[in-house]
């Protein structure tokens, strides 16, 4: 989809939150309304998600993952009712697995040649959380 076309994109987006496949939402600046990245769920069967996050350059450091990461973790797993939330990260993105782990994502395993991107194929380690870890101490616990 082309990034220039900003209508379509957010019919897009609209049209998948309204079908009930996945959540786009942007990230902004509560201050200032700048933009600031991007946060999704991708509804799957048996109530289950994948979550992802991505954050602009000049927004990272400040916390901005972490909170609206764990925040829409905290709302699938509650109010939303999704009984599995999990995530992929390449093994060698220290930010994202660091970002998961502080937001209660548990470790699951390694999948082999799980994606490719400009450099070729890369490993991906699968963390999921689940709702009880909501409550056991391993989550930020935003709810």
């Amino acid at each position: 989809m082309p990034a220039d076309d900003g209508p379509g994109v957010a019919a897009y987006y609209e049209d998948c939150r309204r079908d009930g496949v996945l959540l786009h939402l942007v990230i902004a600046d509560r201050l200032a309304n700048a933009y600031l990245g991007e946060v999704m769920v991708a509804f799957g069967e048996h109530r289950m998600g994948e979550i992802g996050c991505i954050v602009s350059p000049g927004a990272r450091g400040r916390g901005v993952a972490i909170e609206s990461f764990g925040l829409l973790a905290d709302w699938a797993l509650g109010p939303l009712g999704l009984a599995r939330l999990q995530v992929f990260v390449a093994t060698d993105n220290v930010g994202g697995l660091r970002l998961s782990e502080r937001t209660g994502f548990r470790r699951e395993g390694v999948l082999r040649s799980y994606g490719e991107n400009a450099e070729g194929r890369f490993d991906a380690i699968v963390m999921s959380r689940l709702p009880d870890d909501l409550h056991s101490g391993t989550a930020r616990g935003c709810v």
